[in-house]
């Protein structure tokens, strides 16, 4: 009996493990498109950042990429903009570039100036979108920043809390990026679905 339990138990465990343990992705498709506009358009090319909407909140997907090596080599947690109620917080599934929308805008981005913020630890980077899908992020204030609230560490299933449409990341991972900010210049950030 304690047999047919433990199997079923086993069964159930094994059809829900992608509640568990979400499969790893392979990004070498996106790797190559940012060494590909990086290339066109003389970015910096050792580093990028990209974020994988696709993913549930409460997963690492703001991802640092050595592009010399092709690889990920950081992950961290990131907000993404509420659309007004229309996106829930577990996925990002509503996209915008217009203004006041409260959505994220997917594409090319380059990482802007370094300025004063009043979220996190007080700074934040401005965010100059590069394609039509996001060329609004300045107008529209959609910056990367901090925020008390984001954890360092997953949290999945439990969902994030969602932004106005800015990148949102906790404090001690803008403080990484902001590292590798203040010695590479011209570094892109692409979000994708």
């Amino acid at each position: 009996m304690k047999l047919g339990i433990l199997t079923f138990v086993l069964l159930i465990y094994s059809c829900s493990t992608d509640l568990i343990a979400p499969k790893i992705k392979d990004y070498s498709s996106q790797i190559n498109k940012v060494k590909t506009f990086v290339k066109s358009n003389n970015y910096n090319n050792n580093i990028a950042f990209m974020i994988d909407y696709s993913l549930h909140s409460g997963l690492p997907r703001f991802l640092i990429v050595d592009l010399k090596n092709d690889k990920i080599i950081d992950k961290g947690l990131v907000c993404h903009g509420d659309a007004k109620g229309k996106n829930s917080s577990d996925y990002a599934k509503v996209f915008s570039n217009i203004n006041e929308s409260h959505c994220t805008s997917l594409g090319f981005a380059l990482i802007g100036e370094r300025a004063y913020s009043k979220w996190g630890k007080h700074y934040k980077y401005w965010l100059n979108g590069l394609e039509k899908t996001n060329s609004n992020m300045k107008d529209r204030v959609v910056v990367l920043h901090a925020w008390e609230g984001v954890p360092n560490k997953s949290i999945y299933p439990i969902s994030l809390a969602t932004s106005f449409g800015c990148p949102t990341v906790s404090i001690n991972y803008l403080d990484k990026l902001d590292s590798i900010l203040k010695k590479e210049k011209k570094v892109l950030l692409y979000s994708f679905k």
